[in-house]
């Protein structure tokens, strides 16, 4: 009888099934999942984990660009109706009807965010195949509100709408630039330790996110002597900030003479403590545990950490009645009843008529509006394409060849510029600030995401959140914070491709890292690497040529070693490509020849040292011995 085969014990799972099926399908090839090494599962956990880590801009955002007023008017004040500023009302207090007027719009503007950002992620993942998420930009959110239009419209530019028809002519301007490649040609100009510098930069940006209040953990709060300390004290212990123009609008005296109560405006959530009582805050010690958890998980190789961490947080701060909640008067958070109030709606039918189309385009004879396009072109610029190439490293780190080693370009790269730039006049129409490539996609990517796939979830979610805004608005900050700075510290790895040796690439690359997360700006970082690159460049080119005698160097010599790479030839970059790799290859060969040496006669050292003990050791028994016999002797005589 033949022996029987036996049975295969490797059991294929359901999910192993679905990857398969999708890996060799029309969609699997479409996105090439197979060339860039994922599956259609872990797309989907990195597409959860970036939506979890973007989720706050929600509600974020509609707070902020509530402040411009939208679309309200002096004419919805319900005392001194009509009348300039008389939203700001008396005693202290806004105008009631006018701030009915803010809330409409704030709600408005929350469903905007979610309708745009859907639209823009799904683009980006069918057009770019890029697994990047797209929101309204944090700080040119910010900007648009406080510098652009003013608080409530005041002290600003130009008005809401006419903000808007500025941002929405600039997200055509930006399209132009992108499909016509001149995009491209800008970013090439860029030196490469910038661009490499830029993902540190961004890497310590997102930490630095992630230890505040607003949107992290709460572990450092204000300071007027340094800006920045160690925070995490108690609501009870703090002490709230407030930007003041004019001084001299804080007080003032009622009719009957008496002091009215200060006008201060809203206060920033930023804070100061009080006292020395820091590190008391239960929310924060609660982002610490998930933070360690999220270590751990990611440590052992489990897949998800991230989200189970941020699940793990946000589970807990649902329960009202401790410190630690986020919905309750006992947050550590102000707000915690009006969210609790909110949470508890969870479904909420969205609708974003009353501040969609809500553009002006009569200003446009305005200095001031040109002013505002401008800046929100050059911020978008070097704020987005900053972040696309930081990105697309990160992913280059994990897929080699992703990048092009000599053009540097990606793939599909114009298709995503242009979605970037639709995505802009698409958040104008909604009545909302510009949108931007997050960089809160780098959770996604490290949680494997690769493709348009991780997109078109992140897309997924955003359209689920317009029903269920309620519930996804209410994953506090430290939940979120964590993954922030754990992924911040995984993004420094990039900054190991920089020659720290060469002074004309290190003080640039070391500008970059420092002014970004110092000045809460990426265009800005960049700005400073550009300029400090120039800088150096000119003055090293200028010495060069002035010594060019002294070292029997011809100008010609000099002008082609200093040569720019965005005015070489293709071959000339890859010929020196291939010589950097060549340099590296034969650095790497000769460090691990000095270490095999140095393995080796640490090896021969021991192995002496061994024999030497052996043979004291040898020489001690035979001197034991000959001793031993010597003392025998003499009875043998006897005998």
């Amino acid at each position: 009888m033949a022996d029987a085969v036996a049975p295969s014990t490797e059991r294929v799972g359901i999910l192993d099934r679905l990857n398969y099926v999708v890996e060799n399908s029309l969609v699997g090839k479409y996105f090439c999942i197979k060339e860039r090494k994922t599956t259609f599962t872990t797309e989907l956990r990195a597409g959860t984990v970036t939506f979890l880590t973007m989720a706050y801009i929600l509600a974020v955002n509609g707070s902020i660009l509530a402040d411009t007023g939208g679309p309200c008017t002096v004419d919805d004040c319900s005392v001194n109706k009509g009348q300039p500023f008389c939203m700001f009302g008396s005693g202290g207090k806004f105008d009631p009807g006018y701030m009915a007027c803010v809330a409409k719009a704030k709600r408005s503007m929350v469903t905007a965010t979610a309708v745009a950002s859907f639209v823009a992620c799904v683009l980006m993942g069918v057009v770019g195949n890029l697994p990047f998420g797209l929101a309204p930009g944090m700080g040119i959110n910010a900007y648009f509100t406080y510098t652009v239009v003013g608080f409530f419209g005041s002290n600003g530019m130009i008005s809401y709408r006419e903000a808007l028809a500025a941002a929405f002519i600039e997200g055509w301007i930006f399209f132009a630039i992108s499909i016509t490649g001149l995009r491209t040609k800008i970013t090439t100009i860029v030196p490469k330790c910038v661009m490499l510098a830029t993902s540190g930069g961004i890497g310590l940006f997102l930490a630095f996110i992630g230890l505040q209040t607003a949107n992290g953990i709460g572990l450092i709060s204000f300071e007027s002597a340094t800006l920045v300390t160690l925070g995490g004290c108690r609501v009870q212990d703090r002490a709230p900030m407030y930007t003041i123009a004019n001084t001299d609008d804080v007080c003032s005296l009622k009719p009957d003479g008496t002091l009215a109560p200060a006008n201060l405006g809203p206060a920033s959530p930023n804070y100061a403590c009080i006292n020395n009582m820091k590190m008391r805050s239960a929310s924060m010690w609660l982002g610490i545990m998930g933070g360690v958890l999220m270590v751990l998980l990611m440590a052992r190789g489990f897949r998800g950490a991230i989200v189970i961490a941020i699940l793990f947080v946000t589970f807990i701060s649902w329960i009202p009645g401790h410190e630690a909640t986020f919905l309750g008067a006992e947050s550590q958070i102000p707000g915690g009843a009006d969210r609790r109030q909110y949470f508890k709606k969870v479904v909420q039918r969205p609708d974003t008529s009353f501040t969609d189309l809500e553009m002006d385009f009569k200003a446009f004879g305005t200095t001031q509006l040109w002013t505002a396009l401008i800046t929100f072109l050059y911020l978008d610029l070097l704020d987005c394409t900053g972040t696309f190439f930081s990105m697309a490293n990160y992913i280059n780190k994990r897929v080699p060849g992703f990048i092009h080693p000599v053009t540097k370009d990606f793939p599909r790269m114009t298709f995503a510029f242009c979605v970037d730039a639709c995505s802009i006049w698409i958040g104008a129409l909604l009545g909302i600030a510009p949108l931007t490539v997050y960089i809160e996609s780098a959770t996604g990517i490290r949680e494997g995401g690769r493709t348009g796939i991780t997109a078109i979830m992140i897309g997924f979610y955003f359209l689920v959140s317009m029903f269920f805004t309620p519930i996804i608005s209410s994953i506090p900050p430290y939940a979120t914070g964590p993954a922030l700075i754990l992924v911040g510290a995984l993004m420094m790895e990039n900054i190991l491709d920089i020659d720290w040796k060469d002074y004309l690439q290190a003080i640039p690359a070391f500008l970059t890292i420092a002014v970004i997360p110092l000045t809460y700006s990426i265009a800005y970082g960049i700005i400073a690497g550009i300029c400090s690159y120039l800088l150096l460049y000119l003055l090293l080119l200028a010495y060069d040529l002035l010594t060019a005698p002294i070292y029997r160097k011809s100008f010609k010599e000099i002008l082609m070693d200093a040569k720019p790479e965005a005015f070489k030839s293709y071959e000339v970059l890859e010929a020196e490509e291939l010589a950097r790799n060549k340099a590296r290859v034969e650095a790497l060969e000769r460090e691990l020849e000095l270490t095999n040496t140095s393995i080796l006669h640490a090896t021969s050292s021991i192995h002496e040292k061994g024999m030497a003990r052996v043979a004291a050791a040898a020489a001690s028994t035979a001197a034991a011995e000959q001793a031993k016999t010597e003392e025998t002797k003499p009875g043998e005589a006897a005998v």
